[in-house]
This record gives structure tokens, C-alpha cells and sequence, in this order.
């Protein structure tokens, strides 16, 4: 009796030990590829992205559970083309077991086709916005730990409205589809919640001269309350310049700004032309909160400059990643698990510099809204929050209404419309007459 105990006791040392290495040498390197724009006039949301990998990696010293991390990234140079290619590479050259990328809207677009015809590739987007990403293109294997153009912005709409009180404004912006999207979340916000009208105005991707458009803004000044600057990059740079040089500070009230305008690395360029400015993100560089002091402390021990909210992104995907590995004891090789245990990750409040998400079914963040302000604080510009929204869906207020948000038009460079009598005859058809008679009887949304 003894020595059978003894055999039984060697056979579950034995079945152990062999799991355990097992699960310890499931794959003897860890292989992550990051894709985005590294050169050229999108640089910063490519290389942004990968430095915040690299920040998160070295945190770990390159390493899970024993097992090293290597890293591949190509630069895509903001061409669809190119990063077709580049994902092919990583896929079949570099046989990574995870993608994070890519960061630009129009990359993203075509991004989400590529992963469905690869369902076993894990991709954790980096900083691309497109809603029908995680909306009506939604696969298994694309999650996507950010934002998107609408998400950010919808209470950005009713705060214009509501708290500056402000009935009419002009979007100014890049005509692709991630500014597309972030006039559609504020034309929506901003008419439902008690304003008039919203004008847009598009100008080509990389334009630099911005003189006929102001000249048109200075001749609509009487009629609009405010400009919203719809661009990133050299652009608003080149966009803000202009503006005082026309003298539009003394026509206009205010000039707003989307996600990308007031970022930390755009208030460097910028300069005391974006004190003031309003604009709404899911993070905020001046967060007091624990995790976001160490993440910029940290940021800029290895860079020699605090991070943005592109950095924040390729940070939180790592970190994404990791939480994955760890549900799946390192099996990354198991694709299927990989992906199903990154759609699973939820991050608190201490883990994440921008606060807490979880993913939704579509594999898109639940997460906080800040709506920022820039200030000079100690010397140095940056945003603080003077409103935040809790637990905001990339549905924004209709969450519970996510199937008709999506039988509605996917959001063009003119959709939805920007005339309240036109916006609200298009939305009964979507969201019934239920719908439209609560907005005029409550005057907006319920929070």
C-alpha cells in the first residue's frame, strides 16, 4: 500500500513538473510586431505609439514569465499600400505572435479588412480611430485598446452647447475618415443638446496653406460662435499660425480643438496659442492619479519628453497584451485563446494613465471622457479636466440602442447632417419619434 502511494505520489510530481515546463516553454520567444507611420508628415502617431511599447517592454526587461520579447516594427509611411505589405511581413517573415498598429484612420480602414482574412493574427490597434473598426467591420481578432473619432467627442457636442452655450460652429479639418468621424460625434452631441448648426469645411490631408479658408471664416465670423479645428500634425500648427495672423482671435470668441489638436506633443509647437483651448479625449496629460505621475516620470526618464496620448496608446496595448499572457500562461501560440483572453482584459484605474476600460462585445473600450482645457501650469502648458464622463461606450449615449446606431449610415465627410431640422428628420428614422420627442421634452441628453 505504502509503495503504491509512493508510485501515485512520483506520477502527479512527474505530470506536474511536466505541465509546468510545459507551460513555461510553450514558445521560446515571444515575437511582437508594431506597424505605423515612423517617417514622413504622420511621424508622431507611428513613432509615438512605438515608443510607449518600448516604455512598457523595458518595464518588464523584455521578458514574460522567463520568456524574452523581441520586437519587430515597420514603418508604414502612411500609405495603405505599404502597410499591406508590412502586415504580410511581420505575418509570414517575422511570424509574430501579436500586431499592435495601426495609428492613422485611413491605415485602420484598411487595417480591419486585412484581419479579416487573417482571423488568427491577434491585433491590438494602436491609434486608429474609425468607429466601424470595432462597429460594422468588427472581427474576433481586432481589439482595439483606444478610442474611437466619435467616442471622444460626443459629450464634447453638448458641453459646447450646454456649458459655453454656443448655437452655431464651424468645423475646419482633414478630409479623411477619422476627422469624419470626429464631426460626426460633435454634430450629434452639439444638436441634440440645444445647438443650431455646424458647418464643415475640408481641406486636403497634408495642406500647409490655410489663407482661402480663413479668408471665408472671416467673412462667416458674424454668423458662427466658434471654429473647431479638425486636423493633426503640421497641420494645426500651420492652421493656428494663420489663424492669429488673419486677426481670427479678435472675430472669434474661441477656437476648439479635436482630440489631436491640444496633445502634448502639438502644446511644444503650439505655444501660449493653445492656452485656453477646449477639447475632449479619453486621457488628459495633467491626471493626478498615481499610475499617470509614474507613467510620465517614467516617460520622460527614457525620452527626455513627457508622453501624449499616442504614447498612452502604445503603453496600454502592451500592457493589454500582457494581462492576456498572463489569463494564458504564456501559450501565445494558441491563437484563438490569445485573442480571447485580450478581449477579456479589464484595466483599473491603477494599471492604466488614462483611469479604467474593459472591452465591449465589439472589442472596443468602455472608458472615461475627459473634457480638457488648456492651462500653464509651474511654467508648462498642459490639459486639465473640467468635466469627466464615466463609463462612456463607443456608442456614447445610445449604448442601449447600439443595433440602430448601426442600421444608420456609416458617418461620411457630410453625414449626419449639420442643419437641426435636417439632423433631427434623419435620426427619427433611426432612433424613432420616441426618440426625438424625449430630446425636445428633456432639451438634450439625460446623464
Amino acid at each position: 500500500m505504502i509503495r503504491r502511494r509512493v508510485v501515485w505520489l512520483l506520477v502527479a510530481v512527474f505530470l506536474f513538473t511536466l505541465g509546468a515546463l510545459g507551460t513555461a516553454n510553450a514558445v521560446s520567444e515571444i515575437r511582437i510586431g508594431h506597424i505605423g507611420p515612423t517617417t514622413g508628415w504622420a511621424t508622431i502617431f507611428g513613432q509615438n505609439v512605438l515608443d510607449g511599447i518600448k516604455l512598457a517592454l523595458a518595464e518588464r526587461n523584455y521578458e514574460f514569465n522567463g520568456i524574452p520579447i523581441k520586437l519587430f516594427t515597420e514603418d508604414t509611411k502612411a500609405d495603405v499600400e505599404v502597410m499591406r505589405t508590412k502586415l504580410d511581413s511581420l505575418r509570414s517573415r517575422d511570424k509574430v505572435h501579436l500586431i499592435i498598429g495601426p495609428s492613422l484612420g485611413h491605415e485602420g480602414v484598411a487595417a480591419v479588412d486585412w484581419a479579416a482574412r487573417n482571423p488568427d493574427m491577434p491585433i491590438l490597434v494602436g491609434y486608429s480611430a474609425p468607429e466601424d473598426m470595432t462597429m460594422r467591420k468588427a472581427t474576433h481578432n481586432l481589439v482595439r485598446p483606444g478610442w474611437t473619432g466619435a467616442q471622444v467627442i460626443f459629450h464634447f457636442g453638448k458641453y459646447c452647447a450646454k456649458e459655453l452655450g454656443y448655437k452655431k460652429v464651424i468645423i475646419v479639418g482633414q478630409d479623411y475618415s477619422y476627422p469624419w468621424d470626429q464631426a460626426a460625434g460633435f454634430v450629434r452631441g452639439f444638436l441634440e443638446n440645444g445647438g443650431e448648426k455646424v458647418e464643415r469645411i475640408w481641406h486636403p490631408v497634408e495642406a500647409v496653406d490655410f489663407s482661402s479658408i480663413l479668408a471665408r471664416l472671416t467673412g462667416m465670423a458674424k454668423d458662427y460662435d466658434a471654429v473647431l479645428n479638425n486636423s493633426g500634425g503640421a497641420q494645426v500648427v500651420g492652421f493656428f499660425k494663420q489663424w492669429y495672423q488673419f486677426g481670427l482671435d479678435k472675430v472669434y470668441p474661441q477656437i476648439l480643438g479635436q482630440a489631436n489638436v491640444p496633445i502634448v506633443s502639438m502644446l511644444s509647437e503650439l505655444g501660449d496659442q493653445a492656452l485656453g483651448v477646449y477639447s475632449s479625449l479619453h486621457y488628459y496629460d495633467g491626471n493626478p492619479s498615481e499610475a499617470n505621475v509614474k507613467f510620465r516620470e517614467n516617460y520622460k526618464k527614457a525620452y527626455g519628453r513627457y508622453p501624449d496620448v499616442i504614447s498612452v496608446q502604445g503603453y496600454d496595448a502592451a500592457h493589454v497584451a500582457f494581462k492576456a499572457m498572463e489569463a494564458i500562461n504564456g501559450r501565445v501560440d494558441d491563437s484563438k485563446a490569445f485573442i480571447d483572453a485580450i478581449r477579456k482584459v479589464t484595466m483599473s484605474a491603477d494599471e492604466s494613465p488614462r483611469g479604467p476600460f474593459y472591452f465591449d462585445k465589439y472589442g472596443n473600450p468602455v472608458q472615461n471622457i475627459y473634457i480638457k482645457k488648456v492651462v500653464k501650469k509651474d511654467g508648462h502648458l498642459m490639459n486639465i479636466a473640467v468635466k469627466t464622463y464615466e463609463n462612456v461606450s463607443q456608442f456614447g449615449p445610445y449604448a442601449h440602442m447600439a443595433e440602430k446606431y448601426m442600421a444608420a449610415p456609416a458617418t461620411t465627410r457630410s453625414y449626419p447632417p449639420g442643419d437641426k431640422d435636417a439632423y433631427f428628420k434623419e435620426i427619427e428614422k433611426y432612433f424613432g419619434r420616441d426618440y426625438v420627442e424625449n430630446l425636445n421634452k428633456n432639451k438634450g441628453w439625460i446623464d
